[in-house]
């Protein structure tokens, strides 16, 4: 069958600009691209009507209508389904014609394909299975201090001691500048696990303005006093701002009654410019097709559309209206 959208738009007798001027009767007909059908409301907004449906290759909507329906002719029709109205934007362009575009607009293969556009968020599930960081988020090249994002210090451990009571002492190796009292840290990796965990500092000592020791208060007396620092050892500090350093970015979250933290390393990932486009063309590759079962629904509701109505002072017919001659008013 022939169901070309062309056959259906109806036609403009428009004023012939290559004839005489002094010819004001001289007319052409043309199709009105004006006139342009769409799906209705009720089948447009409603998925039920359609089916998913992913482009092959270089595949045209020609090829498309061909595989669904066995009729090329039906290409307007995979595309008023996808509400695509400029083709060369809003359709995969074939693999040769992108590589051609990409590399004009980033200027070199290096730029295109070691460029990075942005970095993306690694899937991250807690204890229980549940997604407490999902995966693919943009997230921008220089990360800030927001919500869950914090900037944190590390710096290793080089001395650690507890008392009689619950007081530890940690001296360390690079002091930590604008430190106060009641700023959290997190102690990992000591042997002695009594020392490990999130806690409030308590005291500090200052050389200057940078933080060389701190105290903090364990939630046990510790048996050792004194455990062996064996070079894992290591304090990160919650803060905000670029302050000391060894300034590193990491995601923190709470789970399984503690608090986690990961560097950055491990929860984004680097995005290209070759993958960040590749990725667009490819999302514009699922698209949905009308059911066949729907077909003669549309093709009533274009003839519907399509015609022209009487009553119009430009009205010649069904199929035809005459433009006005602005060669009357000149």
């Amino acid at each position: 069958m022939t169901n070309s959208y062309f056959r259906q738009v109806p036609n403009l007798e428009y004023v012939n600009r290559n004839a005489n001027a002094k010819d004001i009767s001289n007319y052409i007909t043309v199709k009105n691209l004006f006139k342009r059908g769409q799906l209705r409301p009720d089948i447009f907004q409603d998925l039920t009507y359609f089916e998913k449906y992913s482009i092959v290759g270089d595949d045209r909507p020609d090829n498309v209508a061909q595989k669904y329906y066995d009729d090329p002719t039906l290409d307007w029709l995979i595309l008023l389904s996808n509400n695509i109205t400029n083709i060369q934007s809003e359709w995969p362009l074939p693999q040769s014609s992108l590589d051609e575009f990409l590399l004009e607009k980033y200027g070199t293969y290096d730029k295109l394909h070691s460029g990075i556009h942005h970095y993306e968020t690694i899937e991250i599930k807690n204890t229980k299975g549940a997604v407490i960081l999902k995966g693919g988020l943009q997230t921008p090249k220089t990360w800030k201090t927001n919500g869950n994002f914090i900037q944190a210090i590390n710096t290793k451990i080089n001395q650690i001691s507890g008392t009689e009571s619950k007081v530890a002492t940690v001296t360390m190796n690079n002091g930590i500048k604008d430190l106060t009292v009641g700023s959290e840290v997190l102690i990992q990796n000591v042997s002695s696990s009594v020392y490990n965990g999130r806690f409030p500092i308590t005291e500090i000592l200052s050389v200057g303005d940078v933080v060389i020791r701190f105290k903090y208060t364990l939630l046990d007396i510790p048996t050792d006093k004194n455990p062996a620092i064996g070079g894992t050892e290591q304090v990160t500090f919650t803060v905000k701002g670029n302050v000391g350093t060894g300034n590193a970015y990491y995601y923190e979250y709470f789970d399984n009654g503690s608090y986690h933290t990961i560097p950055v390393a491990n929860v984004v990932k680097a995005v290209t410019n070759y993958d960040y486009e590749l990725n667009k063309e490819n999302k514009k590759r699922d698209i949905f097709i009308l059911k066949n079962s729907y077909l003669n629904v549309i093709f009533n509701d274009m003839d519907k559309i399509m015609p022209y109505k009487k009553g119009a002072a430009q009205y010649v017919s069904d199929t035809l209206k005459k433009g006005e001659n602005i060669r009357l008013y000149s």
